[in-house]
């Protein structure tokens, strides 16, 4: 049961979305998208205007509805792993040791799900910047390209007629804000697998030498819990240099870096 329960998440994971926006925001199509976001950026540069065109603004809330979908499927997936884990765990303690292997992976898989959950979060929080990763960059043609080239010229250019563009101030803002969420989020996940690995690893010496399957348990999850801790420190150093960093950062952003 909680085998097929995780394989319908999965699948609702990618499908979801896409039916469930359908008749709002019309059926998905990557390129479609992009040209939609490419030509709302060309608006909003425009405009000179710090407020989002209702374009952008559709744009911004279809990108949040999207991850908002799958942050209500991934949170019970994540259960469902957690629950699945544990009785893998459990059967191994009881039954045939290749049990093991079979534990070991769904602990990594409910470890990524959680990374997955918290990646939609962020995107959720602050979906504009996010929503210009998909803009084609250097391979933009005509207005997009010529905005990107001006936008690029007012962000490592002081003298230049763009540098005070007010769209440029919005971004830049929206792109500290995102990125220190990014780190915020991770860096609390850090105290989490933190102390569940030393958790681990304190009852795995505290456990009888004889007991080889509750060491080696204790052993696993110790092992996971402290290389996912130092996964997430990595990742909350990166978004915290690209909140302070914010101009190269939105270079990157949008293909212009």
């Amino acid at each position: 049961m909680l085998l097929a329960a995780a394989a319908a998440l999965a699948v609702a994971f990618e499908l979801a979305p896409r039916v469930l926006l359908r008749p709002t925001f019309g059926a998905y199509n990557y390129e479609k998208l992009q040209d939609a976001v490419g030509r709302a950026l060309v608006e909003y540069w425009r405009s000179g205007s710090p407020a989002l065109p209702d374009h952008l603004t559709t744009l911004v809330e279809y990108w949040f509805q999207w991850h908002a979908i799958k942050v209500g499927i991934s949170a019970p997936l994540v259960i469902v792993l957690g629950l699945l884990t544990t009785a893998l765990w459990q059967k191994y303690l009881r039954a045939r040791r290749w049990y093991a292997a079979v534990a070991t992976a769904a602990t990594v898989a409910t470890v990524f799900v959680m990374w997955v959950l918290s990646v939609n979060i962020q995107v959720m929080a602050l979906p504009l910047i996010p929503l210009l990763g998909v803009l084609p960059g250097r391979t933009a043609d005509g207005r997009l390209a010529q905005v990107l080239s001006e936008m690029r010229e007012g962000l490592t250019n002081s003298a230049s007629p763009h540098a005070g563009s007010p769209a440029l101030t919005v971004l830049l803002g929206a792109v500290e804000r995102y990125y220190w969420v990014t780190a915020a989020i991770p860096a609390t996940l850090i105290v989490a697998t933190g102390l569940a690995s030393a958790y681990f690893w304190k009852r795995r010496f505290g456990s009888h030498p004889s007991a080889t399957r509750v060491r080696f348990l204790h052993s696993a999850l110790g092992v996971i819990t402290a290389l996912t801790a130092c996964l997430l420190l990595l990742m909350t150093a990166g978004s915290a240099l690209s909140a302070l960093e914010p101009t190269t950062t939105l270079l990157d952003v949008i293909g212009a870096g």
